[in-house]
């Protein structure tokens, strides 16, 4: 019985395997042309980041830190052109390139996660977090990310016979992410973690794995994150004074409550309209560094609320053509890719506006294309890059 049972694992891991290789190999001869409205947003939303940085960077680079007003905003675009030519050369590799070189992308990423340690950030040094080289900087849990998508889709792809099996389909994938999760955390640097587990947890999912699986993981998951938060008290005072906070009261706006107040208050002032390009008041020192995490509410003053309203539905049409992608596509890897990178830029959406708003707590990850930040800006372009690329090989687009 136990002979049969192997035999049939076997056969089915070998059809599988055929439909997989069958599917690629019509879907080399079936490129057409890329998503062009994917294409058009994309653009947009990076004209828009590079706009808003030069308005939201000047009084910060000219009176805190005593440099050119636009030093930014020429740092920024530097990284744009380089993600952009990025982004244009990966649109045109077969996505598959990309399965093949997992064997060198995965240690490639871990040693960069590593020496990251050699180079302490802060005024104390207590954290690691970027790679320092003269006046360039890298952020290794960017490229950890994308690493971690191409991995689990490669992972969910070849175990899509046993995803039955919890040992088998959930325990590997686990181990690779948790190593990843854990090197991030260690910089430390929780956020970005997060988003490396939920990442992949999207993927998870989009491969098919049952429910039964994620409530098995619900119970430890949550434990170490609680341990987790509860053992440093700067994480400690940050769940609890969001669910304590009153950013308006004399004591917290003095306090912890400064930004969030300063971020509602670029908001509601303004308006339907905004005030203007260039004209808000909040960047004036009374935001910490209003060009990075707390970006929207100055976007939303300038704008106004239809502005704002105009820049979600951007990212709203972005995140539904990227699961539109991912729906059509005959190719299961590269179908889990696009889920993948669909999770990881409406997960830092969400998490972005809804921290800016008050919705949720005070959380480093930047808005997508909009921040400051050039590693970010590359690897979300290299991997809107990748996304285009899986575009051109739908199968709606094939029939038609």
């Amino acid at each position: 019985m136990a002979k049969a049972d192997t035999l049939k694992q076997e056969a089915n891991k070998t059809c599988a395997d055929l439909c997989n290789l069958l599917a690629t190999e019509n879907m080399k001869s079936a490129k057409h042309r890329p998503d062009f409205l994917l294409l058009i947003v994309i653009l947009l939303l990076v004209s828009i980041g590079l706009l808003t940085i030069y308005s939201a960077s000047i009084i910060w680079a000219a009176q805190f830190k005593k440099l050119s007003a636009d030093y930014y905003f020429i740092r920024q675009f530097m990284w744009t052109i380089l993600g952009l030519t990025a982004m244009f050369g990966v649109m045109n590799v077969p996505f598959w390139r990309w399965r093949q070189l997992l064997p060198l992308q995965l240690p490639f990423s871990i040693l960069l996660l590593l020496v990251v340690f050699a180079f302490p950030g802060g005024e104390d040094g207590s954290y690691h977090r970027w790679i320092l080289l003269g006046p360039v900087s890298f952020q290794p849990s960017e490229l950890a990310t994308l690493t971690v998508i191409l991995y689990m889709a490669h992972i969910m792809t070849k175990k899509q016979d046993r995803l039955d099996s919890f040992k088998k389909s959930v325990v590997p994938p686990l181990v690779i992410t948790g190593l990843f999760a854990g090197l991030v955390i260690a910089e430390p640097d929780m956020d970005a973690a997060a988003l490396i587990v939920v990442t992949a947890m999207a993927v998870m999912f989009g491969a098919g794995i049952p429910i039964r699986h994620f409530v098995k993981l619900a119970v430890p998951v949550i434990g170490l994150a609680a341990l987790f938060i509860f053992s440093s008290e700067y994480r400690r005072e940050r769940i609890f004074g969001y669910l304590h906070l009153d950013p308006f009261s004399i004591e917290s706006i003095r306090g912890e409550g400064w930004q969030q107040a300063n971020s509602l208050y670029a908001i509601a002032s303004g308006g339907w309209t905004g005030r203007g390009l260039g004209r808000s008041i909040q960047k004036f020192l009374y935001l910490p560094e209003p060009h990075t995490d707390f970006i929207f509410s100055i976007f939303a003053e300038e704008w106004g609320t239809i502005g704002a309203i105009v820049l979600i539905v951007l990212f709203a049409i972005l995140i539904w053509r990227s699961i539109r992608i991912a729906s059509l596509l005959p190719d299961r890897f590269g179908s889990l890719v696009a889920v993948g990178i669909t999770a990881m830029i409406g997960f830092a959406v969400i998490a972005n506006i809804g921290m800016v708003i008050g919705a949720l707590p005070v959380m480093g990850i930047p808005l997508p294309f909009i921040s400051y930040g050039g590693s970010a800006l590359l690897i979300k372009l290299l991997a809107m890059g990748i996304l285009l690329n899986l575009s051109r090989y739908t199968a709606e687009e094939q029939a038609r």
